[in-house]
């Protein structure tokens, strides 16, 4: 059960007792059906494919990207970086099996409140990276291959993880072997399903259960106690403008700006 927060300071609390340990934060809705990747949200419950297809869905997708992304392109990760394919179609909106997370607690915070709607509470989830590698790590088909890679960046041991015959139900922190801007800014880390024919919330129950790999904070959706936290975020300079570089993400920092006059102009008007 989600613990509930609605003031500023407790929520500073929170923070500092995450500073011991290793973990990934996730800012989102309060769902009532765990959490989900965009893949199983478009496939599953958007247009009622059988989970026995999703490999084959996962596979169609990512070929017809990789065949004609190179026409919006610059630079295409390798042939063989997987996950810097799937990174790449996501970063551009397309379904895929990665669940993004961040390393940053107050970037999760963010996307908490910017990712709900009014009245909505939103969530802020915790997932214990330490004991989920920990568990993972020992598991008989990873265990040499993270000890000789322990970022797991060797296509040998990304395939092992994500594409093993028969596949493992697990979850795993991966990142493509090169992070592009966006990826940096919003200090991110993809979490990912071993087996893509199972929810992934099925594939973190084999792992140890997720009421020990996560915690869950739900803010309250009281519009003042929300001002005084976008006020703190942007304090911080934590917005759209600074996660998402260029001038999509600046525009849509102006919502953000909405709640204060002092911040919607540079300038006072009259005074030119």
């Amino acid at each position: 059960m989600a613990e509930h927060v609605g003031e500023w300071r407790d929520l500073l609390d929170r923070y500092e007792g995450f500073k011991s340990g290793q973990w990934c934060f996730r800012g989102d809705r309060l769902h009532e059906h765990g959490l989900k990747t965009s893949l199983e949200r478009a496939a599953i419950d958007r247009w009622g494919c059988e989970w026995s297809e999703m490999p084959a869905i996962e596979e169609g997708l990512l070929r017809r990207f990789k065949r004609e992304a190179h026409l919006y392109l610059t630079h295409e990760p390798d042939d063989g970086d997987k996950i810097g394919w799937l990174s790449l179609m996501r970063h551009h909106g397309a379904p895929t099996r990665l669940l993004d997370w961040t390393y940053s607690f107050f970037v999760a915070l963010y996307f908490a409140i910017a990712r709900t709607e009014p009245d909505e509470a939103p969530l802020l989830s915790a997932m214990n990276l330490e004991r989920l590698r920990s568990t993972v790590e020992g598991q008989d088909h990873l265990r040499d291959l993270l000890a000789e890679d322990p970022n797991a960046k060797d296509e040998r041991t990304v395939n092992a993880i994500i594409d093993h015959a028969p596949p493992r139900p697990l979850v795993f922190p991966l990142n493509p072997r090169r992070m592009n801007r966006r990826l940096v800014l919003q200090q991110s880390v993809f979490l990912v399903p071993g087996d893509i024919a199972r929810p992934f919330m099925e594939n973190l129950e084999a792992v140890d259960g997720p009421t020990d790999l996560i915690e869950e904070i739900s803010l309250s959706p009281d519009r003042e106690f929300l001002k005084e936290v976008t006020q703190n975020l942007l304090a911080m300079n934590m917005s759209s403008a600074t996660l998402f570089p260029g001038l999509d993400g600046f525009a849509q920092n102006l919502a953000a700006l909405i709640p204060f006059p002092s911040m919607r102009a540079v300038d006072t008007p009259g005074l030119e």
